[in-house]
């Protein structure tokens, strides 16, 4: 079985777990302080689709709207909230890389589809809370989140 080297950025197929020793190995001399994971090229792929693909299509679905919407961005960054400015500078960044390495991020990889639905799924399950004004669901929906993100939250705290 293939495997692979995950560490920050950086990630490195190995044919067998003594090729992943050493990389390990060499690695920490160059990162004291970065999270190394061992899995599986599948696993890698799996979890990368949401890693990279979700993150990048939820910003691309963003500036898209935006451009798309007919208000013009500067009369939109007077009229901005924290929130707004933050998710903003996300996108702006995304849209400033390249369009080619991100389609290939998003058409190559064999489980972006799945991160895709999941995001479609999500922004359908949102509007129709907030068009039908079901206050419950769309608390829900907000609790769900925080209860995921705390655990994120505790890990992040755990690293710094």
């Amino acid at each position: 079985m293939m495997e692979f080297l995950a560490a920050g950025l950086a990630a490195v197929g190995a044919a067998d777990g003594g090729d992943v020793a050493a990389l390990q190995h060499l690695w920490t001399g160059v990162r004291d302080s970065s999270e190394q994971v061992v899995m599986s090229l599948d696993d890698h792929d799996r979890l990368i689709a949401y890693v990279l693909g979700l993150s990048h299509a939820l910003n691309i679905a963003f500036f898209t709207a935006l451009a798309e919407s007919g208000e013009a961005a500067p009369k939109l960054a007077r009229m901005s909230s924290t929130t707004f400015d933050a998710q903003l500078d996300v996108a702006s960044r995304v849209a400033q890389e390249s369009p080619e390495l991100y389609y290939e991020i998003q058409s190559l990889n064999d489980y972006g589809a799945e991160s895709l639905e999941a995001l479609s799924q999500a922004v359908e399950r949102l509007r129709t809370a907030v068009l039908s004004q079901d206050h419950t669901t769309f608390v829900a929906l907000m609790r769900r989140g925080r209860d995921y993100l705390e655990d994120r939250r505790s890990v992040a705290e755990r690293r710094a």
